[in-house]
């Protein structure tokens, strides 16, 4: 009891005021190091791929700096990874749309999708990681096009779709050879036919390079 008493009985000895700082300091450094760890957690759960396609790309990415692998393989995993970017930073339309959209789809029972309709649905797909979805609206909006563009258009977001679900850039080859063929039989070269061209050359060049 000395050591927590003064000579005068009025305070606390000075042993005992340091050691209750220390105590505060302690519990303080703590709590500040769980809350640390626990965000730093938060994080990089967040910033995670969320589908198995994202994953393997990530993983060929990571890998690609550390062994040294070909540049094929270095070349795939960037295209892969552009594509992905692209869908999951894009704004997509919710999934109560999504269902609404489809749903009126079914019930019209029409011959045609507007395009720009398709267009959504496939973004949402994409964004959400349902390629085997993704290639089949494509494939349809390939259907319901009127013009050399938009049917290379589509084909080449098919192709996309195709090339994160199969993960095999041979397999696109015919979609690219289509979408060649259609805008090399338009003759006006509209922004909308520049901006299908610079699809074909990259994915062209990402098959190529492999």
């Amino acid at each position: 009891m000395r050591v927590f008493a003064d000579t005068d009985g009025n305070r606390p000895a000075q042993g005992g005021d340091k050691f209750r700082q220390a105590l505060c300091l302690s519990v303080l450094l703590m709590t500040c190091l769980y809350t640390g760890a626990s965000s730093s957690a938060a994080a990089a759960q967040a910033i995670q791929p969320t589908s198995p396609a994202q994953n393997a790309a990530a993983s060929v990415i990571a890998d690609e700096r550390n062994n040294g692998l070909s540049r094929a393989v270095r070349a795939r995993a960037g295209l892969k990874n552009r594509i992905l970017l692209k869908y999951r930073e894009m704004a997509v339309i919710s999934d109560d749309q999504y269902r609404i959209t489809q749903a009126a789809i079914r019930d019209n029972r029409a011959h045609q999708t507007p395009l720009r309709t398709s267009e959504l649905l496939f973004n949402k797909c994409m964004h959400d990681g349902r390629y085997s979805e993704a290639a089949i609206t494509a494939s349809l909006a390939v259907l319901d096009s009127s013009t050399p563009v938009d049917r290379a258009r589509f084909t080449l977001l098919q192709a996309e779709a195709c090339l994160l679900r199969q993960d095999d850039l041979h397999a696109i080859m015919p979609l690219l050879q289509q979408a060649a063929s259609e805008l090399a039989a338009e003759s006006q070269h509209d922004a909308a036919w520049q901006q299908a061209r610079a699809m074909l050359d990259e994915l062209q060049s990402g098959r190529s390079s492999s």
